[in-house]
């Protein structure tokens, strides 16, 4: 392969990089947070659209943590860990 072609491909990839670089993209971004008992999800949700019309929809969900307490040892068990088992039950 000749050198001219090898600088004329890589000359033509910078400038199809640059102009897919250009390019502003908008995004939306949601997010629900977890109510203030604790242990719910919360689920956030991106969305970016291209000048081009593409669309691109992320969702990312959550688990918060459980809070430790007597009604949920009941429910669930308690603790697995040797120190937890040793420790008693309190909320948040």
């Amino acid at each position: 392969m000749k050198i001219s072609h090898l600088i004329a491909g890589a000359a033509a990839t910078a400038l199809i990089g640059g102009a897919a670089y250009a390019q502003q993209a908008t995004t939306t971004t949601t997010t629900v947070a977890p109510a203030a008992t604790g242990g719910q999800a919360t689920q956030t949700s991106v969305t970016s659209i291209a000048p081009s019309g593409a669309s691109v929809t992320v969702s990312l969900v959550s688990n918060g943590p459980v809070p430790d307490t007597a009604e949920n040892r009941a429910k669930y068990g308690g603790p697995m860990s040797h120190a937890g088992k040793h420790t008693p039950a309190k909320g948040n």
